[in-house]
Formats: structure tokens, C-alpha cells, sequence
């Protein structure tokens, strides 16, 4: 105390404003908070997603919520944006359809309204049917040797795997003969 008075500052109390609980709380927030931003910085996340990942790398649940209540705040986690970037991407790289696109949504813990809606502005652009076309043709350039019923039988279970309805099979198969 007697250094306090010499630099002129008033020692009226002998306890810190924080406590080591509110520092070590602190310190697990940020680093949660880090932890976080690299998480997003590979890809966007849903924030089932990120909840998930912060909680595998245990960080306490209270810590994770606030972590997440801020990202969500800020806009660095929005799942009708990653909902909508996963299922463009998904068609535009890897021509996926519906089926898979809303599977792999749904084990990322977006809501079903939300997918709905995000499948719905991707396929409006691009009709699922032009997607399974063009996938097909570049399938069966690889099947040039393969019988008829080979290439018919390859085809739909490759574009079944992909996720594209039975009628949508149906007609790709139709017009590729």
C-alpha cells in the first residue's frame, strides 16, 4: 500500500477487480473465440456445425453458447447463407441433386425450412434435370465399351448415389439412349 500512495494512486481496497475464476473464464473465451474464427476461416460453418467443433475440443458449454451467440451476431455464422453457398457449390462443382444436397445439410444440423429454401433458390437457377444431363454425359464417355444394360444400370445407380430423384433417373436415361 505504501507504493500506491508514493505513485499516487488511493489503495482502497486490497482485492482485484477480477478474480482468477473471471480470468481463467476469460482466457477460455478467447481462446474459444479463436478457435472459432479458424474454424471459419477454412469454410463456412453452420453454427450446429461450430457448436459441435468447439465442443469436441472441450470448451465449457457456456463458453461455446457465447462464443456462437456472438459469431451469430457479427454475421460470421448465418445458416441460411452456408445452407445456400454448400448447395450452389455442391451443384456447380460435384453435381449433386436434391436428395443429397438436403442429407448433407441436415448431418450439418441446418434446419429443414432453411434447406428447403436454399434448394429451392439453387434449383430455381438450374433446373436439376440439366444437372443430371450433364453429369450423365460426361459418365457415359467413360462407358463407351459396356454394354446397353451396363451402361443403363451404371448410369442410375451413379446418378442415384449423386441424389437425383427416380423420374429425374428416369429421364436421363431415356434421352442418353
Amino acid at each position: 500500500m505504501e507504493r500506491a500512495d508514493r505513485v499516487g494512486v488511493k489503495a482502497t481496497a486490497t482485492r482485484l477487480p477480477w478474480s482468477k475464476r473471471e480470468l481463467t473464464d476469460d482466457k477460455e473465451l478467447t481462446r474459444a473465440r479463436n478457435t472459432a474464427y479458424r474454424l471459419l476461416t477454412y469454410r463456412p460453418r453452420s453454427r450446429a456445425e461450430l457448436i459441435q467443433k468447439l465442443q469436441d475440443k472441450e470448451f465449457d458449454d457456456a463458453v461455446v453458447e457465447a462464443v456462437v451467440v456472438d459469431l451469430v451476431r457479427l454475421g460470421y455464422v448465418n445458416d441460411r447463407q452456408f445452407a445456400e453457398q454448400w448447395a450452389s457449390s455442391r451443384v456447380r462443382l460435384r453435381a449433386f441433386g436434391r436428395r443429397r444436397i438436403e442429407q448433407e445439410l441436415r448431418r450439418k444440423g441446418v434446419d429443414r425450412e432453411i434447406i428447403g429454401e436454399a434448394l429451392a433458390a439453387v434449383f430455381g437457377a438450374a433446373p436439376e434435370l440439366g444437372t443430371a444431363m450433364s453429369a450423365a454425359e460426361k459418365k457415359l464417355n467413360t462407358m463407351r465399351s459396356a454394354d446397353r444394360e451396363t451402361r443403363r444400370r451404371r448410369l442410375a445407380g451413379f446418378l442415384e448415389r449423386k441424389g437425383y430423384a427416380f423420374e429425374i433417373i428416369r429421364k436421363v436415361i431415356h434421352e442418353s439412349e
